[in-house]
């Protein structure tokens, strides 16, 4: 038996589509189990039209966010395996069949992730600078499709897909997710990962994940980013305190938007934050009322470096390297 974990909010547009997808799995033994987190649009209507008794549907009338959701949900889950639905997402009709094998045929694997991709929802969407930075974003995190890359990476940044995984349930309620808002499928990896839960990938295209003007991504204005990143920060805390030591002292490379958020939230920590880096030097900037120098990379190989700039993460962490510079001892990626 397999149980797939689905929280909704207003997901009134989209979730007919979601459970249709899960009705025509060719797997039918499981349970869908689904908590409403206090809609106030029909998405419990739509749910209720379905006569099907392995959809099984809780609801309350307050909203507490995605986390507190899955946590709860969780706890009516009657099956050893979990597979994780969004409710704006289509499973391909294999997806349950194929990832349940996968983990019955490794033992040692506690969770499994799938190959994704992303589909716009409107023209306006498909033609968004968005919609390509996620289709890149969806690369990426496909190409860590490996046991050891998973593994490798996973400590560094979200090479995983909230909606695209299939794990044991012991192994997830033994993580558990965090009562936030935000970064709670980062929070369930991490943690997991902590608990010496291997990971693998099936290299298989099983979930269209769905990007419109709606998706959460969408709305993730400064201070929810900021939320995000304040969470993420109480989990990374122990790798950042022993970066620096007893100094506290950093530098951040980068010094755009994420870099500056860095910056205040770690200044905020207690971090003295010495300096941007790029691989110039540039003008100083203006961050609330600090002025923060940003320095060429070359003069700050002795500094302990916290890498803030996504988008090229990967290369500098590379550079770094072969720079001659050691990952966790002198500087780590922080999202």
């Amino acid at each position: 038996m397999l149980s797939a974990l689905m929280t909704t909010y207003n997901s009134a547009p989209y979730v007919q589509a979601t459970i249709e997808s899960v009705l025509a799995q060719s797997f039918t033994d499981f349970e869908l189990v689904i908590v409403d987190d206090g809609s106030s649009d029909e998405t419990v209507d739509v749910i209720r039209s379905y006569q099907d008794p392995r959809i099984r549907l809780y609801c309350r009338a307050e909203n507490k966010g995605v986390g507190y959701s899955l946590q709860e949900a969780l706890q009516h889950v009657r099956s050893p395996y979990v597979i994780k639905v969004d409710s704006d997402d289509i499973s391909h009709p294999e997806r349950f069949a194929k990832q349940l094998l996968y983990l019955q045929q490794h033992p040692e694997l506690s969770l499994v992730k799938c190959y994704f991709e992303y589909f716009a929802d409107s023209a306006e969407v498909a033609a968004s600078e968005r919609f390509a930075a996620r289709l890149r974003d969806a690369e990426l995190i496909n190409s860590i499709n490996t046991e050891a890359l998973i593994a490798e990476h996973l400590p560094r940044w979200l090479c995983i897909e909230h909606t695209t995984y299939c794990a044991r349930t012991e192994a997830v309620r033994a993580a558990g997710y965090p009562d936030q808002r935000l970064c709670e499928d980062y929070a369930l990896f991490y943690r997991m990962a902590k608990n010496g839960c291997r990971m693998g990938c099936l290299p298989e295209v099983l979930v269209q994940m769905r990007l419109s003007n709606n998706s959460v991504t969408a709305g993730l204005d400064a201070e929810k980013l900021r939320q995000w990143f304040s969470y993420l920060l109480t989990f990374k805390l122990p790798q950042l305190e022993q970066l620096c030591s007893k100094t506290r002292q950093l530098a951040i490379y980068g010094s755009g938007g994420l870099a500056r958020l860095m910056f205040t939230l770690l200044s905020e920590a207690g971090f003295t934050v010495c300096c941007f880096i790029e691989q110039q030097a540039g003008g100083a900037l203006s961050v609330g009322d600090t002025l923060v120098e940003v320095r060429a990379l070359q003069d700050c190989l002795g500094e302990k470096i916290v890498i803030a700039a996504q988008p090229v993460r990967l290369a500098v962490l590379d550079q770094l390297i072969t720079l001659g510079l050691k990952e966790w001892r002198d500087f780590l990626v922080i999202a």
